[in-house]
């Protein structure tokens, strides 16, 4: 039987309808539809993946774990070279002795083994901070503080005539003052009196057994020194974080952006692409000698703005570009040259290195952990000073990774420089299709995921004895990694039932083309939230907060307080003041208005700053259920009333008694949909070609399975009114009908209808478009009426009940 597939393809739903195709292969019957819900893989509240809920404790396990085990791993080694006591009441005994005081007696006088033992498993306690410039980076990143405190170690203890820092603490500690680092004061200005480092630990090891050897040649030999002394110091290597698959060379890796060949071709890939617009004139691209121009001053700059390209062109004021707009005013340069010729670092030197050699110091750069050895590379090998070599090392290069991998980047780049061709044209001529990564296999039943889509996944561990997850790797995005492992059961149980379908479509989330008026305002819109966000960042650097999209929210919120008087911002409940420094600590954080759970409303209309305290007691309530009738010493009704006065109108209305059922009548609004639907959509299509023609599958988008549902009045089957019920999950098999009957021809017409249409109500376009065949509304009902819809569960038994 031949059949069509309609899919409604969400984050955490999953419709689907079964239409039999006639012989002029058009649907001429409904055979069976169904819902599928299903966890998106995110925390609800935040949004967060689960995963990483799990990682940060996991994290915090493994360390502990970790430290357990080195301890125990050196205490045998103690016992076993006699600088401990065999028997466990004696080693207990030995914890009154001041482990001070024994570091710094053994400089100069005989320790006992036993001592000597002490005093070097209390090194093991306090064996300080090492750095690795691989992860020590960033605003978030305590590492800067820590070397700075270091440093005031190193001048204190020169200060002191102290050898060690054991000998520079028991100074302290006969003084009553503290020895452990201690972190003074909150954020930017935070910072420790002193904190010790690896690097002295080894030092005081290293002097503590070289005295205390010509009192114990025998038990002190080289054997026990070489085994206790790697114990002590042993840091475990970070697991290298592997990026995802190169789209042409799926056995390689993706390239760091941070390469100066994934920069350049980045550049030339945009210059390329670039069109000159004159008025009267046909558009034009750029001419290679234009082009190379363009290309040589974007190599020795972070940014060149479009009237610096026309000035440098020689154009006339008149000539636009193609990527020109209110929004987009320049196009970036090559980061990696611009941080790395600064004159502390290499200078101008930089750019007369060979291609070859640039991208081998960035490879050293991105993939050395040690410091000291990543400074004594470039002073060797490069001839930089101390200084400049320090500078270079602790740079920070651009984040991220290209789509490419090496391989790829070296026979594409070249291609880009030779002529002003498009990417997909120089990939071509480097022997790769840019978009067609079809092999024509179609399997029995859609195998997982990352089989077929190999280039979506990180790297898995090839071994056939794990799971498939772990053997073939997934896609780092939860929600995707879900949804497609549910279109896969499902998918395959319908194979089961019907044999392959003919024909697939899937519901891809996108806007019809906006009219010229929609498109103006949605980039006034977009050139208004730019100049916030660059003023927000202006703001945040004089604090020396960090520049990231929750403190950009957090100074959003902050100012809808109060627009008119920064100086009366206060938190709607609790009345404190909440200052522009106050925002970023721990007292102040982002509360639901309407809580979350119930509302689904992530959007900064339902968003407010406000005391932690505060938002405690209000717990997971509407404020008005919160505060109205439980009064609180320092919290009244009728003062949170005066100030939500001065929220925005959108906010006001959650602080009303009737606010939930104005909520629930409006409808709610779940943000995370609109992001990941479109990628999921597409990843989905790909996937399905394993089971059907590739050229029988196609997308559909949502505004026009939406105009079509109203027009045929398929809204009411759960509703008085014809209009969608979102309460009821069968709305999304309501969505698979309409989208399994959008074929082809239709969606053409009505696509290009809606691009010609100037006016906001395209209803009218779809008024002569009749049912797909006979009885279609009723059948579609009938269908729909009795489906039981399928919940797949969280967990098993061994989860939590609630």
């Amino acid at each position: 039987m031949k059949y069509r597939l309609g899919l409604d393809l969400g984050t955490n739903s999953l419709g689907w309808c079964v239409l039999e195709l006639g012989d002029a292969g058009l649907p001429i019957s409904i055979l069976a539809t169904g819902v599928r819900i299903f966890s998106d893989g995110r925390n609800p509240k935040d949004g967060k993946s689960l995963a990483e809920m799990r990682r940060k404790p996991r994290g915090m396990r493994r360390r502990r774990d970790r430290y357990l085990g080195r301890r125990a791993r050196l205490m045998d080694g103690l016992v076993k070279h006699g600088l401990m006591p065999p028997n466990e009441a004696e080693r207990k005994a030995l914890e009154h002795l001041d482990p001070y005081e024994l570091r710094a007696k053994g400089l100069d006088e005989r320790l006992s083994p036993f001592e000597l033992g002490r005093a070097i498993f209390h090194l093991n306690q306090r064996r300080g901070f090492k750095s690795n410039r691989k992860v020590d980076k960033g605003p978030d990143n305590d590492s800067g503080k820590i070397k700075s405190a270091i440093r005031q170690l190193q001048t204190r203890m020169e200060d002191t005539g102290s050898r060690t820092a054991g000998e520079y603490f028991y100074r302290l500690h006969r003084e009553r003052k503290p020895v452990r680092a201690r972190l003074h004061g909150e954020g930017a200005k935070a910072n420790y009196d002193f904190y010790p480092d690896r690097g002295l630990t080894a030092e005081e090891f290293d002097l503590l057994w070289q005295k205390q050897q010509s009192f114990h040649p025998g038990i002190l030999n080289e054997t026990a020194r070489a085994e206790i002394r790697d114990t002590l110091l042993h840091q475990r290597d970070l697991r290298p974080v592997r990026p995802g698959k190169c789209t042409f060379e799926p056995s390689e890796e993706r390239a760091p952006w941070a390469l100066p060949i994934a920069q350049r071709k980045r550049i030339l890939e945009e210059l390329n692409n670039l069109k000159m617009r004159e008025r009267g004139q046909p558009e034009k691209s750029l001419t290679l000698a234009q082009r190379d121009l363009l290309a040589g001053e974007l190599a020795q700059r972070a940014k060149l703005s479009f009237d610096q390209m026309r000035a440098k062109l020689k154009l006339p004021g008149a000539v636009t570009f193609s990527l020109e707009s209110e929004k987009r005013k320049e196009l970036k340069g090559d980061e990696t040259a611009v941080r790395l010729s600064k004159k502390e670092c290499f200078g101008k030197a930089w750019f007369g290195l060979h291609p070859e050699t640039q991208n081998a110091i960035v490879e050293r750069l991105l993939d050395e952990a040690d410091e000291a050895k990543m400074i004594s590379w470039l002073t060797g090998e490069h001839g930089l000073s101390d200084e400049a070599a320090s500078a270079a090392a602790n740079i920070n290069l651009p984040d991220g990774y290209a789509n490419l991998g090496r391989t790829a980047l070296w026979k594409i780049t070249p291609e880009l420089e030779k002529e002003v061709i498009v990417y997909s044209e120089a990939a071509a001529r480097a022997g790769y299709h840019h978009s067609d990564f079809r092999d024509g296999e179609i399997f029995d039943a859609l195998p997982y995921y990352g089989i077929p889509l190999e280039r979506h996944v990180a790297f898995g561990s090839g071994e056939p004895s794990d799971p498939d997850e772990k053997r073939y790797g997934k896609i780092a995005n939860p929600t995707v990694h879900v949804a497609l492992n549910q279109l896969r059961k499902l998918v395959n149980a319908l194979i089961a039932k019907y044999g392959h379908p003919e024909e697939v479509i899937v519901e891809l989330s996108r806007h019809l083309k906006n009219s010229r008026e929609k498109r103006e305002e949605i980039e006034k819109k977009q050139k208004e939230n730019q100049q916030h966000n660059d003023y927000y960042r202006q703001e945040m650097a004089k604090i020396g907060v960090a520049d990231n999209g929750e403190n950009r929210m957090r100074m959003r919120l902050w100012e809808e307080l109060n627009h008119k008087d920064i100086l009366d911002r206060r938190c709607p409940y609790s009345g404190e003041q909440i200052s522009l420094n106050r925002l970023f600590t721990n007292e102040v954080e982002i509360d639901h208005i309407l809580p979350f759970s119930r509302t689904w409303d992530n959007s900064a209309a339902n968003r407010i700053v406000s005391m932690r305290w505060a938002n405690r007691i209000k717990s997971n309530r509407p404020p008005h259920d919160a505060f109205s009738s439980n009064p609180h010493p320092k919290i009244v009704w009728e003062d949170i009333l005066d100030r939500v006065a001065a929220l925005p109108k959108n906010k006001q209305w959650r602080f009303q008694p009737d606010a939930m059922d104005r909520f629930e009548k409006e409808g709610g609004f779940l943000d995370r949909q609109l992001t990941d639907n479109q990628y999921l959509s597409r990843i989905a299509k790909t996937y399905l070609t394993k089971i059907c023609n590739p050229n029988r599958v196609w997308v559909t988008p949502g505004r026009l399975t939406s105009m079509l549902r109203g027009r045929w009045g398929l809204n009411s089957i759960l509703s008085d009114h014809n209009r969608k019920n979102r309460t009821d999950h069968r709305h999304h098999a309501i969505d698979a009908i309409v989208i399994g009957v959008t074929d082809r021809s239709l969606l053409n017409r009505i696509s290009r209808a809606a691009a010609r249409a100037e006016e906001k109500d395209m209803e009218k376009l779809l008024d002569e478009t009749p049912e797909p065949f006979p009885g279609f509304r009723d059948e579609a009902k009938a269908k729909v009426q009795a489906i039981i819809v399928s919940h797949k569960p969280d967990h098993g038994r061994q989860g939590a009940l609630h």
